[in-house]
C-alpha cells in the first residue's frame, strides 16, 4: 500500500486541505508552527483510527469546529485504488469506513493497510516505560498475525479474572479457588509467549541490520525481550506450563497480598542494545570489559543499554531502526511495505546518518518526512523526491486546542484509544463529518 492522496476536514490547524505524495520519497518542508507534524499525524489517524500523540480525540478538532474528518487514498500493491475515511465528533463517537463500507473496530481497520509513524513522543519507545514498549510491540503484532492478537487478548481477559479473584482471597475467601484461574492464566501466558518470542527474535534479526545500516562508525545492535518467563523455559525455548503453574504457586501469597499477577507475559519489556564487537575485531566495539558506558566509550561486555546510556541521535537512531525492522517483518507476514511517516527525524541526526537513512528509504516502498530546513537533504536527494512546502492553501493558524501531553499526555505508542464508534450527525445547516468529501 502507497498513501497517494490525504483530505483534512477540521483536524488541528487544517480547515479543509487536500494533498498528494509521491510513489517513493515526500519531503515536507515547513518552518516551525506550518502544520508539519499536524500533517502526518492526519494521515496516520485516518488510516489507524488513532493518534500516536493524544489520548483524546477531541484535541484532533479544529478549534471552535463540531467534528474531525480524515480521508486517505490509497494504492495497493495491485494497482487498485481504495479510499480510508475516519471521522470523530465530541459525544458522538468515531466512525470509520473502507471504500465506502462501515469498518467495525479499529483491529479491522488496522489490517486493511499497514503504516508505521514516528513523532518526538516516539522517542519514549527507549526512554519511556516497559508498559509503552510492550504496548508498542503487541499492538505490531496484532496487527499482522491474528493469531497474536487472540492469544493477547486470552491473556489480557485471564489477568483481569485472576487479579478479581487474588482480590477476594485476600478478602477472605478460600485460597483454593484460585486453582482453575492459575491454570487459565498459565496457559495462556504461555501461548502468547510462544508467540511474542517469535516475532522479537526476527524484528532483532531486522532491528541488527537497520542499525548497523545507520551507523556511520558500524557496531552491532540488538532488540532483546525481557522476560520474567526466562526462569520458567522449556525445551523449546518458550514458557514451560507446568513450570509456570509452580512459579505461580510459590509466589501466589505475594501476589494475594498485593491482588495483582506480578508473573508473567504482561510484565515483558524490550531493551535497545550496543554490543560489544567480536573479540579482536578492533575499534571501540571490541573491549570485552566495562570501563565506562558513556556515548562513545567503549562498550561493555553485557553490552550498552540505550535507554541508559544512548545520546539523543542513538536514540532516535534505535527508533528508526525498530520502524524499518518492523517494516520488513510485516512485509514478510503478507501485510505489504507500509508507508513510513517520519517527523523532523533529521534534526538530532549527523550528517553521516542522514545520507545513510535517506539512501535506505529510497531502496524501497514510501516514506514521507517532514523538516524545517531542506538543507539537511543533499540537492541529488531532493531532485529525487517530492518536495512539498509548507503552508498549504486551507490551513488556519488561529486559537489553538489543548496542547497535546497538557494533561493527559500521549498514548502508549500502538495505542489505539477507545472503541466508542456512533452515528455521526450533522447539525443544521453543517456538512457531516461522514459526508465531507
Amino acid at each position: 500500500m502507497r498513501v497517494v492522496h490525504l483530505r483534512l476536514v477540521n483536524f488541528r490547524s487544517y480547515c479543509d486541505t487536500t494533498v498528494e505524495f509521491g510513489p517513493g520519497t515526500t519531503v515536507v518542508v515547513g518552518a516551525n508552527a506550518t502544520g508539519k507534524t499536524n500533517l502526518l499525524e492526519g494521515a496516520f489517524f485516518g488510516l489507524r483510527g488513532s493518534s500516536p500523540r493524544t489520548r483524546s480525540d477531541d484535541k484532533l478538532i479544529t478549534w471552535g469546529e463540531p467534528f474531525a474528518r480524515v480521508a486517505v487514498t490509497l494504492d495497493d500493491d495491485h494497482g487498485e485504488r481504495h479510499l480510508c475515511e475516519v471521522a470523530y465528533a465530541p459525544r458522538q463517537g468515531r466512525r470509520m469506513r473502507y471504500d465506502g463500507v462501515e469498518v467495525a473496530g479499529l483491529e479491522e481497520l488496522r489490517r486493511r493497510s499497514t503504516v508505521f509513524i514516528f513523532v518526538p513522543e516516539s522517542l519514549l519507545l527507549v526512554k519511556g516505560s516497559p508498559a509503552r514498549r510492550r504496548a508498542h510491540l503487541d499492538a505490531f503484532a496484532a496487527a499482522i498475525d491474528p493469531a497474536y492478537a487472540a492469544a493477547l487478548a486470552h491473556l489480557t481477559q485471564a489477568v483481569r479474572q485472576r487479579n478479581a479473584q487474588l482480590v477476594a482471597v485476600r478478602e477472605g475467601a478460600d485460597p483454593g479457588a484460585l486453582a482453575p484461574w492459575d491454570a487459565q492464566f498459565a496457559a495462556a501466558a504461555a501461548a502468547l509467549d510462544r508467540r511474542r518470542r517469535r516475532v522479537v527474535a526476527r524484528l532483532a534479526e531486522c532491528f541488527a541490520a537497520a542499525a548497523a545500516a545507520l551507523a556511520p562508525g558500524g557496531g552491532r545492535y540488538t532488540l532483546e525481550l525481557v522476560a520474567q518467563t526466562d526462569a520458567v523455559l522449556g525445551a523449546d525455548g518458550t514458557a514451560d506450563e507446568g513450570a509456570l503453574l509452580e512459579e505461580l504457586r510459590r509466589r501466589r501469597a505475594g501476589e494475594i497480598q498485593r491482588g495483582l499477577s506480578l508473573f508473567g507475559p504482561q510484565r515483558d519489556d524490550l531493551r535497545f542494545l550496543e554490543l560489544p564487537g567480536e573479540e579482536g575485531g578492533g575499534g571501540e566495539g571490541s573491549v570485552l570489559v566495562a570501563p565506562g558506558c558513556g556515548p562513545g566509550a567503549p562498550v561493555p561486555r553485557g553490552g550498552r543499554d540505550l535507554r541508559l546510556f544512548g545520546s539523543q541521535g542513538e536514540q532516535r537512531a534505535a527508533v528508526l531502526a525498530l520502524l524499518l525492522a518492523e517494516r520488513e517483518v510485516a512485509a514478510e507476514s503478507g501485510a505489504g511495505l507500509g508507508t513510513l511517516f517520519l517527523d523532523d527525524v533529521m534534526s538530532e541526526l549527523d550528517d553521516a546518518r542522514r545520507r545513510r537513512l535517506v539512501a535506505l528509504l529510497e531502496r524501497d516502498g514510501q516514506a514521507i518526512l517532514t523538516t524545517t530546513n531542506r538543507h539537511y537533504f543533499t540537492a541529488d536527494e531532493l531532485g529525487r523526491a517530492r518536495v512539498i512546502e509548507l503552508p498549504l492553501a486551507g490551513e488556519r493558524f488561529g486559537p489553538p486546542p489543548t496542547a497535546v501531553g497538557e494533561d493527559d499526555g500521549p498514548p502508549p505508542a500502538g495505542a489505539g484509544g477507545g472503541e466508542e464508534r456512533g452515528a455521526v450527525g450533522a447539525g443544521p445547516g453543517r456538512e457531516s463529518p461522514a459526508e465531507a468529501s
